[in-house]
C-alpha cells in the first residue's frame, strides 16, 4: 500500500476490528454463560419441585395416582419437560406424554445423577429438529438415591437469542468500521490533503496547464512547499503565458472550422486533426501516415515527392462515398528543411452536384434546341436552292418547320415556366375544386385520345363530394399531363383506371395504366428536368421532358405533392396528394 492516507485508515481500522472484536466477543460469551445459567437455575428449581411434589410428599400407597397426575399436568410441546426415571433406568413418568410408554432418556448428565451429583449440560443436544438443554438431580430417600429427577428445556429461544446478539454485534461492528473509515478518512485527508492537492497540481503543471495554485493550510514544511509551488507556477505561467494563449485561439479556431484540417510532421505521422475532417473522411481510427492517407484515398502518390519543394501548394480532389472532396496539400519548412505538411479538406459535393446539373441542364437544353434548329435550317435552305418553286414540296417543308417550330416553343414555355417556379413568380388563383366533378371533366377531354388507340379509361366517383382548394387550372395542367403520358406510354388495347381516395391529411387522386411501366433505377429520378427513361421513345412521341418537373413544382407549391409507384413491364400508377387543410395564402 504506496498510499499514506491508505496507511492511515489502514491502521485505524484494524485498531477498531480488534477492539470491537475483543469486546464483542466478551459480551456475547457473557451473554451466553448467563443465559445458560438461567436456564440451569431454572431446571434445577423444577426438578426440586418434581422431588418435593410427586415423589417425596407421597406416600407408598398414592405413589402411582402421583406419577399419572405428573404425567398429565405436562404437554409434549412444552419448552420446560420433567421425567421420573427409576434406578434401572426406566421413565416412569413424564410430562412429554400423558401416558406409558414413556420415552427412554439416556446421558451423561442421568448418569452422573445416578451417582449421586446433579449435573448439567451446557451443550444442547438436537433431537428431532429440536435443541434441548439437560439437567439431572438424584432423589434421596432417607440418604439412599431411589430415583432421578430428569429435565429438558427447548433451547431454540436460547440459542435464536445467542444469534440475534452475535447478529446485533456484527451490526454494530460494521457501524463502527464504516465510522471509523469515515473518521479515519476526515483525518488522514486532513494530513495528506495537502500533499495530494500539491501532487495533482504538479501534474497538472506538467501537462501544460500552467494556471494552477494551491491553498497553503499551515506554516508547516507542507505550507511553505506550497507557497514554493504557486510561486513556481506564476512565473511560468507568465513566461508562457502569451504562448498558450495564442495556442488556444489556433485550437479554438481548428475545431471550430467548416473545413477538415489534417497535420503531419515531417515523418508524415498525423499529429492534429479537427472534428471537420473525422465527419468529412467518417475517421474511425487516425491514420498512422501521410503513406497510408495517399493510398487510402487513392491520391497520387507522386505528391510526396512534390510536396519537398518550398512553396509548393496543390489541390486534389477526390470521392469519398457520396462526398466529393477537395484537399489542399500545403508543406510548412524551418528554413529550407520539410517540418511537416497541413491538408485542408473541403466538402464540395453540392457544388459538384450542382456543376453537374448546370452542365447537364444545359447540355440538355442544348440538345433539345439543336434538333428542331438544325431541322429548320435544313429544309430553310432546301427551299431557297430552288425547292420553293414545287409549291406541294414547300408546304411539305413548310409544315415541317412550323411544327419544329411549336416544339421550340413548347420548350422554352416549360423552361420560362420553371424559371417562374424558382423565382416564386406564380401565382395561383386559389377556388374551392369539387374533385368528382374536376376528374370527369378531364377525362372527358382525354376520352377520345385513348379510344383512338381503343384503351378502356375508367372512372367511379367518390362516394363523397370531396372539395379541395386549389389552383383549378393549374392542377388540370398537372392532371392532363399524368393522364396523357398514361394514355401515350401505354399500347393499344391497354387499361387506365382513375380513382379518388383520402386518408387523414390528403385527397388522393390515382391514374394507374397498364403499360410499359418504369424500372427500379429510373424511377426515383422521373421528376428530374429533362429526365426521360427512354430517351428516343420519349422524343419521339414529342416529350420535353419538363412535364413531370413542372407537376411536381405545382403539386409542391399546392402544399402537395406527387408519386409515382410502378412495377416495370406492367404499368405504372401516378397520384396526386392535395392537403386537406392547405398552408397557401390565396392571390
Amino acid at each position: 500500500m504506496k498510499s499514506i492516507k491508505g496507511k492511515l485508515i489502514a491502521l485505524y481500522l484494524g485498531l477498531v476490528l480488534v477492539v470491537m472484536m475483543v469486546s464483542g466477543s466478551f459480551i456475547l460469551l457473557s451473554f451466553q454463560s448467563m443465559e445458560l445459567q438461567k436456564a440451569h437455575d431454572q431446571m434445577r428449581v423444577y426438578a426440586e419441585k418434581i422431588s418435593e411434589q410427586v415423589v417425596l410428599s407421597n406416600d407408598e400407597a398414592d405413589f402411582q395416582s402421583g406419577l399419572l397426575s405428573f404425567s398429565q399436568s405436562g404437554s409434549s410441546d412444552s419448552a420446560l419437560q420433567g421425567n421420573i426415571i427409576s434406578l434401572d433406568g426406566v421413565t416412569i413418568a413424564s410430562t412429554a406424554s400423558s401416558k406409558p410408554p414413556f420415552k427412554q432418556y439416556k446421558n451423561s448428565v442421568i448418569i452422573s445423577a445416578f451417582a449421586g451429583e446433579e449435573a448439567f449440560s451446557r451443550r444442547a443436544e438436537t433431537t428431532d429438529g429440536v435443541k434441548w438443554l439437560s439437567f439431572a438431580a438424584p432423589v434421596q430417600i432417607n440418604g439412599d438415591t431411589k430415583y432421578v429427577g430428569y429435565t429438558r428445556m427447548n433451547a431454540d429461544a436460547i440459542y435464536e437469542s445467542i444469534n440475534n446478539t452475535v447478529r446485533t454485534i456484527t451490526l454494530a461492528v460494521a457501524i463502527a468500521m464504516l465510522l471509523t473509515f469515515f473518521i479515519g478518512y476526515v483525518f488522514s485527508s486532513t494530513l495528506t490533503g495537502p500533499i495530494v492537492a500539491l501532487t495533482g497540481k504538479a501534474k497538472q503543471l506538467a501537462r501544460g496547464d500552467l494556471d494552477q495554485s494551491v491553498r497553503v493550510y499551515s506554516a508547516d514544511e507542507i505550507g511553505q512547499l506550497s507557497e514554493t509551488f504557486n510561486y513556481m507556477a506564476s512565473e511560468l505561467n507568465k513566461t508562457l503565458g502569451e504562448i498558450s494563449k495564442e495556442k488556444n485561439k489556433l485550437e479554438i479556431l481548428l475545431h471550430n472550422m467548416k473545413d477538415g484540417v489534417l497535420s503531419f510532421d515531417r515523418y508524415g505521422v498525423l499529429v492534429h486533426k479537427n472534428t471537420a475532417a473525422d465527419e468529412l473522411l467518417d475517421m474511425d481510427e487516425s491514420f498512422l501516415s501521410i503513406d497510408e492517407f495517399i493510398k487510402k484515398f487513392e491520391i497520387n502518390a507522386g505528391i510526396i515527392i512534390d510536396m519537398m519543394q518550398p512553396g509548393f501548394s496543390k489541390n486534389i480532389s477526390f470521392w469519398h462515398g457520396k462526398k466529393y472532396i477537395n484537399a489542399n496539400f500545403s508543406p510548412y519548412f524551418n528554413e529550407k528543411e520539410l517540418q511537416g505538411v497541413v491538408i485542408v479538406l473541403q466538402d464540395n459535393t453540392e457544388f459538384k452536384k450542382l456543376d453537374d446539373m448546370r452542365k447537364e441542364f444545359v447540355a440538355n437544353v442544348s440538345h433539345e434546341l439543336r434538333t428542331p434548329l438544325t431541322t429548320v435550317k435544313g429544309y430553310t435552305e432546301t427551299l431557297m436552292n430552288g425547292a420553293i418553286e414545287e409549291k406541294e414540296v414547300a408546304m411539305d417543308f413548310l409544315d415541317i418547320i412550323n411544327a419544329e417550330t411549336d416544339r421550340m416553343s413548347f420548350l422554352v414555355r416549360d423552361l420560362l415556366e420553371l424559371s417562374r417556379f424558382d423565382n416564386k413568380q406564380i401565382a395561383f388563383r386559389m377556388v374551392k375544386v369539387n374533385v368528382n366533378d374536376f376528374v370527369q371533366e378531364n377525362i372527358r377531354q382525354n376520352k377520345l385520345h385513348a379510344d383512338n388507340k381503343n384503351q378502356t379509361l375508367t372512372f367511379e366517383p367518390y362516394g363523397n363530394a370531396i372539395q379541395v382548394t386549389a389552383d383549378k387550372n393549374r392542377i388540370a395542367q398537372v392532371f392532363n399531363n399524368i393522364l396523357t403520358n398514361a394514355i401515350k406510354y401505354s399500347a393499344e388495347g391497354a387499361s387506365i383506371k382513375v380513382w379518388i381516395h383520402e386518408d387523414r391529411n390528403f385527397v388522393k387522386i390515382s391514374v394507374k395504366d397498364t403499360g410499359m411501366g418504369i424500372s427500379k433505377e429510373d424511377l426515383p429520378r422521373i421528376f428530374e428536368r429533362f429526365y426521360r427513361v427512354d430517351k428516343a421513345r420519349s422524343r419521339a412521341m414529342g416529350g420535353t421532358g419538363l412535364g413531370l418537373a413542372i407537376a411536381k413544382e405545382i403539386m409542391e407549391s399546392h402544399g402537395g405533392d406527387i408519386t409515382a409507384e410502378s412495377v416495370y413491364g406492367k404499368g405504372t400508377t401516378m397520384t396526386m396528394h392535395f392537403p386537406k387543410n392547405p398552408q397557401i395564402k390565396e392571390i
